[in-house]
């Protein structure tokens, strides 16, 4: 597999990655820096469909893999409103994220609690009180994202899709269980083409990480539909005159 790394951070050591099979039916086209990150830069590509006889998808998907802040409540909330660069009419995304918060209706109570750091990271202050995290979940759903697990839940008759990615290893100080807190979204326009989401659980898994991994499955010949759809783009500098290109060129 070909490894498109994200930027480094100074003081960030968990870089963001996202790995494409080397000969695949999923093409790179290309690869965004985004050092505007507040912690972990996300790694961010571009994708086309190879087609059997070698030509590539007229459209594309851009690909982000994400870590969000787990101490700041306002950097997360910046770097899920950033998504929404990315969900401009006409345009395709996938994210896959750990996103240190939560769904909405997820999450707490936080009661209990000792590890008071835990809970000032997973929670906010507005209107006088503490507020469970789920900022994130609410813009992204803002924008027109669909959430992977949410879809085959409701659709595909996978309410297994749901289960939670993290909290079964013990922490002293927080007294409560597991919690969903890495979720892939993606635009609405691929969701008829999601065969299935899973959570993989297995003891190895839990060994070797507190977080659990996440696998989707996409109908190659609705991918190829979808890929090959005709669209209505957001093109921001097709309104450009050429007397303005030669300007700024």
């Amino acid at each position: 597999m070909d490894g498109y790394i994200a930027v480094h951070r100074p003081g960030s050591n968990n870089d963001n990655a996202i790995f494409l099979k080397r000969g695949g039916r999923l093409s790179y086209v290309d690869e965004y820096e985004q050092s505007w990150a507040p912690w972990h830069a996300p790694a961010n590509i571009a994708i086309k469909l190879r087609d059997d006889d070698g030509t590539l998808s007229p459209r594309q998907i851009s690909c982000v893999s994400g870590h969000a802040c787990y101490w700041c409540t306002d950097y997360r909330l910046a770097e899920a409103q950033w998504c929404s660069t990315l969900a401009k009419t006409g345009w395709l995304a996938l994210h896959f994220w750990d996103w240190n918060s939560y769904r909405v209706g997820e999450g707490g109570p936080w009661g209990g609690y000792t590890d008071h750091a835990f809970v000032a990271n997973r929670t906010y202050f507005e209107g006088g009180r503490r507020h469970t995290d789920d900022r994130p979940d609410r813009e992204l759903l803002t924008v027109g994202y669909v959430e992977m697990a949410r879809h085959a839940a409701q659709h595909l008759g996978q309410p297994e899709a749901m289960a939670p990615t993290a909290g079964y290893r013990d922490h002293p100080g927080r007294p409560h269980g597991m919690y969903c807190i890495d979720r892939g979204y993606f635009s609405g326009e691929l969701a008829p083409a999601l065969a299935s989401f899973t959570v993989c659980d297995t003891p190895k898994l839990r060994r070797l990480s507190d977080h659990l991994p996440l696998r989707a499955e996409f109908d190659l010949a609705q991918m190829r539909t979808i890929l090959h759809r005709p669209a209505t783009m957001y093109r921001p500098n097709a309104e450009r005159s050429h007397h303005e290109g030669e300007t700024r060129a």
